[in-house]
């Protein structure tokens, strides 16, 4: 069966029926012919590359976190730029994309999810948008701010137009100066657009399949590496969508998220600004409950009494020390930003106790997590 449980469809929705089925074989086709007509040009691939990287970060820090989330506040330009490269992705105009993801977050995993993984990988996947289904919901107040953007109600209202000629006209016109105007098309067209569409579409499906539930377990999204190199630091679900107002999805500085990294740059180009961000207490707080709680669930029931005064003990250690860390932090940069000639001697003092506050933290996240390792090495519940 494609779906998991049966759907109240009412229809096929033709439109985007036919152009997900047909764009597949058209890249084919017309790859094929180009490199048996003309070979590799170097440039035609180059030039996809660099449209799929505008594409992808159009979709995951323009449709995604600014206007479906809100993450951050961006100027009109920043908008503008994100509503042509955006609709170059043929993922819908930033309205309906938008609406329809506040959806999703407001009624994950329910019927009322439009692309609910419970109803089946490949409808979370894609085959959502094959089907007409009955309402269950009214999708009216999901978009209400976005109907007062101009910028977004333009692009909507001419968004096969837009999408058209970023899509295709564009690529084939560039492609055409390099001496191939069938390269363009079918390289930095066809090709480039089905593969941005199935990694877009692998956050809806993959992470809500495959991962690891590290903040919560109160919905299917999960973490996944694999998928945050491929839809440029989209993998890190479990995250967003418990922190789903962050700007961030890895969080971490080793964390490959490019669409992060983006941000920041577009926040030195004066673009982006008013960042939001987590505070660390809270992310650091819901990993230890569910840390918690993946241990309680693994270990046999007469465990439980025993490790309740331990897990509490460590579990407020670490909170404590992370806690007593972001105190000296703060204090230390209102300090340094309001420096004077007398407060050098307090700050050398913030400094030596910022390390070891900062020592104290590791130390105490480490023995958690040695503790938590060695226990779920016991017995499993019966």
């Amino acid at each position: 069966m494609l779906f998991k449980k049966p759907l109240k469809i009412t229809g096929i929705n033709w439109p985007g029926a036919l152009f997900l089925t047909l764009t597949p074989p058209a890249a084919i086709v017309l790859t094929t012919i180009h490199l048996m007509r003309e070979g590799f040009v170097w440039q035609i691939w180059l030039m996809a590359a660099v449209f799929y990287s505008m594409t992808a970060s159009s979709i995951t820090g323009g449709y995604h976190r600014y206007f479906a989330h809100r993450t951050y506040e961006a100027r009109p330009w920043l908008k503008w730029y994100w509503s042509l490269f955006g609709a170059m992705a043929f993922q819908n105009s930033i309205f309906i994309w938008a609406r329809d993801h506040r959806v999703h977050h407001r009624f994950v995993d329910t019927d009322s999810d439009p692309y609910s993984i419970n109803k089946g990988f490949f409808y979370a996947h894609f085959g959502w948008m094959l089907i007409l289904e009955e309402p269950t919901v009214d999708m009216g107040p999901y978009g209400r701010d976005l109907e007062r953007d101009k910028i977004v109600m333009f692009q909507h209202k001419h968004y096969v137009l837009i999408a058209s000629l970023m899509c295709f006209a564009l690529p084939t016109l560039l492609g055409w100066m390099m001496g191939s105007w069938l390269g363009g098309l079918a390289i930095a067209g066809f090709l480039r657009l089905v593969v941005l569409h199935h990694m877009t579409f692998f956050v809806n499906s993959w992470c809500h399949y495959f991962g690891r539930q590290t903040y919560t377990d109160t919905n299917t999204a999960k973490d996944s590496f694999l998928m945050a190199v491929a839809t440029f630091g989209e993998g890190y679900h479990n995250f967003h969508h418990i922190f789903a107002n962050d700007y961030r999805n890895g969080i971490r500085w080793y964390h490959w998220d490019p669409t992060k990294w983006m941000i920041q740059l577009f926040r030195l180009m004066g673009g982006a600004y008013n960042l939001r961000i987590t505070p660390q207490n809270d992310i650091i707080r819901m990993q230890l409950q569910m840390d918690e709680r993946r241990l309680k669930t693994r270990l046999q029931p007469d465990w439980h009494d025993q490790l309740e005064a331990r897990i509490t003990e460590l579990k407020t250690q670490v909170e404590a020390a992370h806690v007593r860390w972001e105190k000296l932090r703060e204090e230390y940069k209102k300090l340094a930003a309001d420096y004077a000639e007398d407060a050098r001697h307090r700050l050398d003092e913030l400094k030596e106790q910022l390390r070891l506050a900062r020592s104290e933290f590791k130390a105490a996240l480490r023995q958690w997590r040695e503790f938590n390792s060695t226990m779920m090495m016991q017995p499993v519940r019966a």
